[in-house]
């Protein structure tokens, strides 16, 4: 009788594909959408470094007590030295805001409401991005607006149509970046890029909200968090959430941190105030187990050592897929350029093909990408990528 009126809502996406896959009778059928790490025997399984320092947690007393309301600062604060790097992040520390997140959504949902109450109801994405963040911002009561970012006649990320747009906003307009290994075409702004889009934004008092889900699956650690490196330097206040799940395998653990970067400390005093009645007003406070594993990864010498051979043994895998993928391509179809690809970072590669075609290829071959062309190279292995290659020059011929 009381909930007569609640309509059906429309299923999410990417979830939606991953049920029609696993409904699929077919013996032959490869899952390429979905945004989760697979081996080359398509299994997904936690990191050796987060393994062995389950054993670690494990023996510790982390389920006795609440952790505070903005969570775990060791684990926040390292997370926030891994991306800032150590240095900066000693001199700028403080006048940054750490909280530990409920997973780079939790982070993304936290950063969004606090901007929402405090700053502006502005908000400027990417075209294309993560379908997730608009109904976030849209959620925390944002007027969101998409910015020009990928262009298929270039084939890649339009740094001029983007700056000529981000020219004309309005002071505070808040306007979302992947920091890196963008998501979903996989295609980043060069270091130049990033200077013009910093000084843009300086200029129009524009204010940066970064999404970084990725650090370490592109070029590395490091080269990774260049981005917003730069940004922290250029003396940027801005908003940044970060994922554990894809560089740590935490995904079910749901581990993730936000950074409030502001002008000092009496301001940094102020947004923590903010932050903590939010997360308070949102779910308390945060789990324990996944953040002080990936504390312990941090902290330990030998475990940090052991995830970094976990990352490197990812991108060198995502690599090699994606070059093996490239090669077969371009013999395949030869009447269309693929060379684009070999530019793409992380785990996305962007095929830029319209719904239907990747519906005919759903439909004949039961291969699952995301709608827009976005598909997870990981789903690619020695063994079924022949068969993607024939599937996609086989649409790509009859179109």
């Amino acid at each position: 009788m009381f909930f007569q009126e609640v309509e059906e809502a429309q299923p999410d996406a990417i979830f939606g594909l991953l049920e029609a896959f696993k409904k699929d009778p077919r013996t032959k059928k490869v899952n390429l959408s979905i945004g989760v790490y697979q081996d080359e025997h398509l299994r997904s399984e936690i990191f050796h470094s987060a393994r062995r320092a389950k054993e670690f947690v494990f023996e510790q007393d982390v389920m006795g007590n609440y952790l505070a309301i903005d969570g775990l600062k060791e684990f926040s604060e390292a997370i926030g030295e891994l991306l800032f790097g150590s240095k900066d992040w000693k001199e700028q520390y403080g006048r940054i805001y750490s909280a530990q997140a409920v997973g780079g959504t939790g982070a993304l949902c936290l950063g969004a409401e606090f901007a929402s109450q405090f700053v502006s109801k502005k908000m400027c994405i990417p075209n294309y991005t993560w379908p997730n963040h608009r109904w976030i911002f849209q959620s925390a009561g944002f007027e969101v607006d998409l910015y020009p970012y990928y262009c298929s006649q270039k084939k890649g990320f339009d740094c001029e149509a983007m700056l000529a747009f981000l020219s004309q906003q309005k002071e505070k307009t808040i306007v979302v970046l992947h920091v890196s290994c963008h998501n979903p075409t996989g295609c980043d702004p060069t270091p130049k890029e990033w200077k013009e889009i910093s000084s843009i934004l300086k200029h129009k008092r524009l204010i940066p909200f970064f999404d970084c889900a990725y650090q370490g699956l592109g070029d590395g650690i490091e080269q990774d968090a260049e981005s917003v490196r730069f940004f922290l330097k250029e003396g940027h206040e801005m908003i940044v959430a970060y994922s554990c799940s894809k560089n740590f395998s935490m995904y079910c653990q749901r581990v993730g941190a936000l950074f409030i970067v502001g002008e000092n400390g009496s301001i940094k005093h102020r947004i923590g105030s903010q932050i903590k009645r939010i997360i308070r007003r949102f779910y308390s406070n945060p789990p324990a187990h996944g953040a002080k594993i990936v504390e312990t990864i941090l902290k330990h010498s030998e475990l940090r050592h052991l995830w970094e051979k976990d990352l490197e043994q990812v991108r060198h895998r995502l690599n090699l897929m994606r070059a093996s993928f490239v090669q077969r391509l371009l013999s395949g179809a030869r009447q269309t350029d693929f060379e684009c690809l070999k530019q793409h970072k992380g785990m996305f590669s962007f095929i830029d093909w319209d719904p239907s075609h990747v519906k005919a290829l759903m439909d004949r071959y039961g291969i699952y990408l995301a709608g827009n062309g976005r598909m997870n190279v990981s789903g690619l292995t020695t063994k079924n990528i022949d068969y993607v290659v024939h599937g996609l020059v086989d649409i790509l011929t009859s179109r």
